[in-house]
């Protein structure tokens, strides 16, 4: 994977918490692969009521989204 693109999605990790809405249940924010690119991957414990809230992009970087439910400990 090239460096700089993923050097690009480490920095909008650590950037996504000021940008996401409030009420959203994030319960996991990693790296994913969107097409041949790093992507951000954020998993959320419930679909929210509007999508569209949710960003797309984080500095350029692409979001991916998976709802996972509630995380626990086995």
């Amino acid at each position: 994977m090239d460096e700089k693109k993923l050097e690009a999605v480490r920095r909008a990790k650590k950037r996504f918490g000021d940008l996401v809405p409030k009420g959203i249940e994030v319960v996991g924010i990693g790296i994913g692969v969107s097409g041949s690119d790093p992507a951000l991957k954020v998993n959320l414990r419930t679909a929210p009521a509007d999508e569209t809230l949710l960003p797309q992009f984080v500095d350029g970087v692409p979001v991916i989204y998976d709802i996972v439910g509630k995380i626990s400990r086995r």
